[in-house]
């Protein structure tokens, strides 16, 4: 599994400075030989992640009423960027033991190694590896190879269903391919009614919207990378997350002390993504409509002879927009009032990012001809209509293709805003 991207330690480079007569010693030597290997860990490090490259296949053997996994040879390098090479099959015992009743989800992974010397004479060393068992998720400078939910009877084996291994067989999801890393990670939270805050990942069981939204940002556009649960880090503070989700109803609830701690996230540069369901179907089909005016408008505008059907149109459309507007208005004045914004309709906002980055939109969808509004400014994003609802396979299954693809890529801008919004709002602030 790939790990959150940490940067590379900030420390000066030295190297070491050569002329005519210098005499190179054992200390000279390791200077300029770490100097360019720290160089070369820390370009790996800045541009891409750890993982395998090749082989490091895993077989089961059962010998001596014990199991086995017997690694293949392989390639692999974490993610400081040294090379781990097993030149040959190696066997590990699996020594986990389980309490009857109970289960254990054991990791297997490997890790680069400073070689010693066993000799000083040794003119020429190798580099090391080891493959561990271990009950926690691997760390920083470990890359899993298998894992296995071991339970009481230990009956290990090959999973039939390589895509939803069961207890006490193997698990191949999880290995991390080495390559490039994503330029950033969104972190987002979805508010529970308990009054506190959980995190979302991509592999979340049983699968929300809003993991399959992020499951379709690891595909539909990379460049941002998604957590999955194996990534977890220690939230210290809601300021950890990126994005946090929630709805109308559940803000409403908010007490005073709340709504300071909700300014305060948008100040820290965070978006808070608001779902607005209350008497939103009207506003919904409104848009709709107007969408299907403004489409029908386009087509006749090309016709001679449609001059009057046109008027006709138009004089619908004026009539839609500016009872949208009343409504829409009625909306902001709720949120502005808590939190001191000044929302204002995304239709409006050309150039805002919700609309242009990475995918352009000249108009939002509609989901089951409902039409979707969003009011925004600065981190705060209400979202009039179920969106989300769209973004993954649910009751909605009559939701066509192409519904669902729009639907997951303005979501895509939605996460793609909170990163960057964050990322820009605390660099003048570090």
């Amino acid at each position: 599994m790939t790990k959150p991207w940490t940067p590379p330690q900030i420390e000066l480079f030295q190297r070491l400075k050569v002329q005519d007569g210098t005499l190179i010693n054992e200390q000279k030597w390791n200077i300029a030989n770490d100097y360019h290997r720290r160089r070369q860990n820390i370009h790996y490090q800045s541009l891409n992640l750890g993982g395998i490259v090749s082989g490091l296949d895993v077989k089961l053997t059962f010998k001596d009423n014990s199991y086995f996994l017997i690694f293949q040879s392989g390639i692999a390098i974490d993610r400081y960027g040294n090379c781990i090479v097993v030149e040959k099959a190696r066997g590990k015992k699996i020594n986990s033991q389980v309490t009857p009743g109970e289960s254990k989800l054991v990791y297997f992974v490997i890790n680069y190694k400073e070689p010693t010397l066993k000799n000083k004479d040794e003119e020429i060393i190798t580099e090391q590896f080891e493959i561990n068992e271990r009950s926690a998720p691997p760390d920083e400078t470990e890359l899993e190879l298998c894992r296995i939910k071991i339970t009481s009877n230990r009956n290990i084996a090959i999973a039939k269903d390589v895509f939803n291994p069961q207890d006490n067989e193997l698990d191949f999801r999880y290995r991390p391919q080495a390559r490039w890393r994503s330029h950033s990670t969104i972190r987002t939270a979805i508010y529970q009614n308990s009054g506190t805050w959980q995190e979302v990942f991509s592999d979340d069981l049983p699968t929300s919207n809003f993991s399959y939204l992020l499951q379709s940002l690891n595909h539909l556009y990379p460049s941002l990378q998604s957590l999955q649960k194996g990534d977890f880090h220690q939230i210290n503070s809601l300021l950890d997350y990126d994005l946090i989700n929630l709805t109308d109803q559940q803000f409403n609830n908010f007490n005073d002390e709340e709504i300071r701690i909700i300014d305060h996230y948008l100040e820290a540069g965070s978006v808070i993504l608001v779902q607005h369901l209350t008497n939103a179907i009207n506003i919904q089909k409104l848009m709709y409509k107007k969408q299907e005016i403004q489409q029908n408008l386009a087509e006749l505008e090309t016709i001679d002879g449609y001059e009057y059907e046109c008027q006709i149109l138009w004089d619908e459309l004026q009539s839609i927009n500016q009872t949208l507007g009343r409504e829409l208005q009625q909306i902001a004045n709720h949120y502005d009032h808590k939190l001191n914004t000044e929302l204002q309709s995304l239709e409006y906002l050309t150039n805002h990012p919700l609309r242009t980055t990475p995918f352009l939109f000249h108009q939002l969808p509609s989901i089951n001809k409902q039409g979707i509004s969003i009011l925004t400014d600065g981190g705060l994003v209400v979202l009039i209509g179920n969106l989300p609802s769209a973004w993954g396979i649910n009751d909605n299954r009559y939701l066509s293709r192409d519904t669902i693809r729009n639907a997951q890529e303005l979501g895509i801008n939605i996460l793609h805003f909170a990163a960057q919004r964050k990322q820009l709002t605390q660099l003048a602030k570090q």
